[in-house]
């Protein structure tokens, strides 16, 4: 007897409730729909999420679409399935025909067990007529595990979550507001706030606290019925939402620990002077908790808001990481292996992020290895504890930051409590005890194992592998980590008070928090002490100081999972990261965007700039000196999204026989989710002096011409490899000199010896060509824009610079989209300026020839290839960079060919 349907339903609702305890799943339930007698096939409920139904048919399963459709809008009859709601999300499910041929039950539980592929894809709406589909067309391929952690999406309220972040953002706006008052009656309020937020009190500053009350008080919510707690919304019926009544209950909450989420918000709650402000603070606040207590449960509500709030992330270049950018990372940083059924295999997996913002990487990176446990049988929530106190460690420098963070990785199971975190406030600035300074979780570049905490918890000890410590002390053994995420500061080491006067703070990465002057050239001193023999370099930014501290921090056969500015793959600066990944790491993943504005390049908020995900593994074992370079055609629009990119990913990286960068212009693998193309995918050599350019593009075979044309073949799409000539092709440092860097021509450094004059004179001395100009750029040929005036005392070094010069000159920083010239040529001999270094040959000829080249397509794909592309439609090149741009050899072209 074949199985028929009904049959098949029923044991698929049983393994599908296996794979998550917090479900409730059946399957053929009559009348499960209000006024209906239609039934849906699967039926998976969870309380605080949103139902979804799943119809399922045999293939070619020709109605199961339309069937799906019809039951959205449907309400469910509480008093027949214990929960109520309307249906907004059903899953069309393909079933192949192999399990209706099964011999028995028995039979269908080993096929699916064994992996046989489902097709499925997700209708979301109000009602028939209004809805949109996952994928836009086709169906996933996957296994039963694969359904599961589709459905698990699926539950995801994503219309209520917006609402809700709306609310949210709404109450912490009116309590802030209610803040400012208090202060303008009672300065010291404001003071006392700044004090513990480490930053000047201002509008900003009363949001942030506002915003970490409203979080405590989400979080007490949660824990109300343990430990003697009482729920907000009863203290609110009780008329006793008082700071007084409110921090009493978080005392009993501090007594067992919690202390990185609620000792900062009873501080500032305290510093509310007139105390009936805050309690008008806490009748606003307590009541968008109340509503919003089931949805934060799942979602990083606060993390949204508060990321809009951080008034001192301009200089700590901090920025949030969209959630389904974290769920992209999270996936593919740690993939199912099939190695998490015990529950050792969780407890014993370490995850750290050193610069955690309000944790949203290591969350999503926590949800990850909880669902991968949950699938396998496991019981993740049993061993929430011993994760929160040993395997999650989360720095950052802002108190509010670590109190977020902590608070979404306690979120993930709120009723079960643990004595400590391993959430940090890292010093940042002048120590408190005076003894130096910190540079944040940077100071774990020292190599110490033990250092002091900020602030104490209330635990007696901490536990580690050698037994009961002090509890004022953070333990942080190198090669400690299996995987280690991080969204690091993007803040280079340059100083800039010229820009902004005398009594501005002279190094950009340290000026956070109020360092002084003083403090911040003792902070960048220890910085380059630290950077010595590692990655970190200063024109990088601090950025590369974090991917040391990650390659420090993470074991044999752990993963480093990071996001980083696009230029850490093509600039020279970044070249010491680039060359650590391709010796140390394997199984190498880089994944970036292709899409017409930088905003849209990346996976942060309000970044501005094109970014990059970087996935490596540090084993002998991996895969070395190749990596997998992923464009995406845009970023995922929401997790569900971002988790099947990554499972497409992962599945392409399994299958042999991709594409590959050198194989010439036959473009990448298409990487679908259903049948929808998202991206491309390319195999490509891990390079150690050049750049890493096959990066955000939407057709690889432009990428694939660019690498034949850098090793001299004219291998174009179309052409087959015999059908390609050769020519002669060097690096432009090889065949003429470079001019001098701009800053080292004028300014006030010891090495310039120009003072700037414009407009110039008639008849210059010392023209120069410095800047762009679109009116006077339409030609090949342009005329200099100013000259040179030799300060007292430096004609010596005036001559050097001069010798230098030349009639071509070659474009810095080159906008694609609407500049025509990658390089200038002048009639005279002229110095080379900010955005017109000098390119000199030995003849004026070869300059000319060298001008004719650099302006052909081929001569602008070389430019292309070789530059920096951070900013859509543009180009950048700094001169160490120009130096070894691949060219034609032009020193290799005959009188007669450069008379033509």
């Amino acid at each position: 007897m074949p199985i028929i349907e009904n049959q098949l339903n029923g044991r698929l609702a049983t393994l599908l409730g296996r794979a998550n305890p917090r479900w409730t799943v059946r399957g053929e339930n009559i009348g499960a729909f209000l006024g209906s007698q239609r039934q849906p096939d699967i039926l998976v409920v969870q309380s605080g999420n949103r139902p979804v139904v799943i119809e399922n048919e045999y293939g070619p399963a020709r109605s199961v679409e339309s069937e799906a459709v019809a039951r959205l809008g449907e309400s469910l009859d509480a008093g027949v399935v214990a929960a109520s709601g309307q249906v907004n999300a059903v899953i069309a499910l393909k079933s192949p025909t192999e399990l209706r041929d099964c011999v028995g039950l028995d039979d269908v539980d080993a096929m699916l067990h064994g992996g046989v592929i489902l097709e499925y894809a997700l209708y979301a709406g109000h009602d028939p007529q209004n809805w949109s589909r996952f994928p836009e067309s086709g169906f996933i391929p996957g296994t039963l595990l694969d359904l599961a952690g589709f459905v698990e999406h699926a539950t995801t309220p994503s219309d209520a979550i917006e609402r809700a972040t709306a609310a949210l953002e709404q109450g912490v706006l009116a309590a802030s507001a209610m803040l400012c008052e208090a202060v303008e009656l009672v300065s010291s309020t404001g003071d006392t706030v700044a004090e513990e937020l480490k930053q000047d009190f201002d509008e900003q500053t009363a949001k942030m606290a506002a915003t970490i009350i409203v979080n405590a008080l989400m979080f007490q919510e949660n824990l109300s019925g343990y430990y003697d707690v009482r729920s907000v919304s009863q203290m609110m019926r009780d008329n006793e939402l008082t700071p007084l009544r409110v921090t009493a209950e978080w005392m009993k909450i501090l007594e067992v620990n919690y202390w990185s989420i609620f000792h900062i918000a009873t501080d500032l709650l305290v510093s509310v002077n007139p105390s009936i402000y805050g309690a008008r603070m806490l009748n606003i606040l307590g009541d968008t908790a109340d509503r919003l207590r089931e949805v934060a449960q799942s979602h990083d509500l606060v993390g949204t808001v508060f990321q809009k709030l951080i008034a001192d992330r301009k200089f700590l270049a901090t920025f949030y990481t969209r959630p389904e950018s974290a769920t992209l990372l999270a996936h593919l940083s740690i993939p199912d292996n099939g190695q998490w059924s015990t529950a050792d295999s969780l407890k014993e997996f370490r995850i750290a992020d050193y610069a955690c913002g309000t944790g949203t990487l290591i969350h999503a990176a926590y949800r990850r290895v909880n669902q991968l446990h949950r699938l396998a049988g496991g019981d993740p929530e049993a061993l929430h504890g011993h994760m929160m106190e040993q395997s999650l460690t989360a720095c950052d420098v802002l108190p509010s930051a670590v109190h977020l963070t902590a608070s979404m990785l306690s979120s993930s199971y709120p009723q079960q409590h643990y004595a400590k975190t391993n959430t940090h406030i890292m010093e940042y600035g002048r120590k408190a005890d005076g003894n130096g300074v910190a540079i944040g979780s940077l100071d774990l570049l020292d190599g110490e194992e033990r250092r002091p905490m900020l602030f104490a918890t209330a635990a007696p000890t901490t536990i580690t592998g050698d037994g009961d410590q002090p509890a004022d002390y953070i333990y942080t053994p190198s090669a400690s980590q299996n995987l280690v995420i991080m969204n690091p500061p993007f803040t280079r080491g340059s100083s800039d008070w010229a820009a902004i006067g005398p009594q501005a703070y002279n190094k950009k990465q340290f000026r956070g928090l109020g360092n002084d002057r003083e403090t911040q050239k003792k902070m960048s001193d220890l910085a380059k002490r630290f950077a010595r023999g590692t990655c970190a370099h200063g024109y990088a930014g601090i950025a590369s100081w974090f991917v040391a501290l990650g390659d420090r921090m993470v074991g044999d056969d752990g993963t480093l999972a990071l996001v980083l500015p696009m230029t850490a793959l093509q600039s020279t600066s970044w070249q010491k990261t680039r060359s650590l990944i391709k010796q140390n790491y394997g199984d190498v993943i880089v994944l970036t965007i292709a899409a017409s504005s930088a905003d849209d390049q990346s996976f942060s908020a309000d970044t501005g700039m094109a970014e990059t995900l970087l996935v490596c593994r540090k084993s002998p074992l991996t895969r070395r000196n190749r990596g997998l370079f992923v464009s995406l055609y845009r970023r995922p629009r929401n997790e569900m999204e971002a988790a099947e990119i990554a499972r497409a990913i992962r599945s392409l990286v399994a299958s042999d026989g991709l594409r590959t960068l050198e194989n010439g212009p036959a473009g990448a693998e298409s990487l679908l989710v259903g049948a929808e193309r998202v991206g491309e995918i390319v195999d490509a050599e891990l390079l150690d002096g050049p750049p890493w350019s096959a990066i955000g593009l939407i057709d690889f075979s432009v990428a694939q011409t660019a690498w034949q044309l850098a090793r001299g073949k004219v291998w174009l799409p179309q052409m087959s490899e015999p059908e390609a000539p050769t020519i002669p092709f060097s690096i432009v440092d090889r065949i003429c000199q470079i001019g001098i860097n701009d800053v080292n021509i004028v300014g006030r450094g010891p090495q310039t010896a120009f003072e700037l004059v414009r407009p110039m004179s008639g008849a210059p001395t010392y023209p120069m060509l410095w800047g762009h100009d679109a009116g006077r750029e339409t030609y090949m040929t342009v005329e200099p824009d100013s000259e040179g005036r030799i300060k007292t005392d430096r004609a010596d070094r005036a001559a050097e610079i001069w010798a230098a010069r030349s009639y071509a000159h070659h474009n810095r920083g080159f906008r694609f989209n609407s500049q025509p010239l990658a390089v200038a040529f002048t009639e005279r001999q002229t110095i080379g300026g900010r955005a017109w270094p000098n390119v000199r040959f030995e003849k004026r000829e070869q300059e000319i020839a060298y001008t004719l080249w650099g302006n052909t397509t081929l001569g602008m794909l070389c430019y292309w290839w070789h530059s920096s592309r951070q900013q859509s439609g543009r180009g950048s090149m700094p001169i160490s960079a120009i130096r070894t741009m691949p060219t034609l050899d032009i020193t290799r072209l005959t009188p007669e060919q450069l008379a033509l």
